[in-house]
């Protein structure tokens, strides 16, 4: 008969331990922080050009915030705080490939300002 001494736990309760723990490790880092995948956004169609359109977003984001204009796959990004999409506190994305011009924009943390940078954007896609 084999027995454990008291106290000392089993190689398998060990073994579970370790395997647990390591499953749970990876399942955090597998999470892609990108904004792209918050919750925090909305889409649609703007009325007016692209220029027109990012000049009215950038009119109404805060003075403070840093903002980077760029190209990508036929879309003109504008970021807001980093060109990073893992860091960026926003991201407005204009595409013109379908039609009018279509837009999404993402906000990290939106409820911190009340979702100013996706209330910019909503309000500059109608004028």
């Amino acid at each position: 008969m084999n027995t454990t001494p008291p106290g000392i736990p089993s190689v398998s309760f060990r073994s579970s331990i370790w395997l647990i723990s390591t499953l749970l490790i990876a399942t955090g880092c597998a999470q892609t922080p990108d904004i792209r995948s918050s919750r925090d956004g909305t889409s649609g169609v703007t009325a007016g050009g692209n220029p027109a359109y990012l000049s009215c977003v950038k009119a109404d984001i805060r003075q403070d915030a840093r903002t980077f204009i760029q190209e990508e796959d036929g879309k003109t990004l504008l970021f807001v705080g980093s060109t990073d999409p893992t860091t960026a506190s926003g991201l407005v994305e204009l595409s013109n490939t379908q039609g009018p011009g279509r837009y999404a924009v993402y906000q990290r943390h939106a409820w911190q300002d009340k979702g100013r940078l996706i209330n910019a954007a909503r309000a500059c896609a109608r004028t």
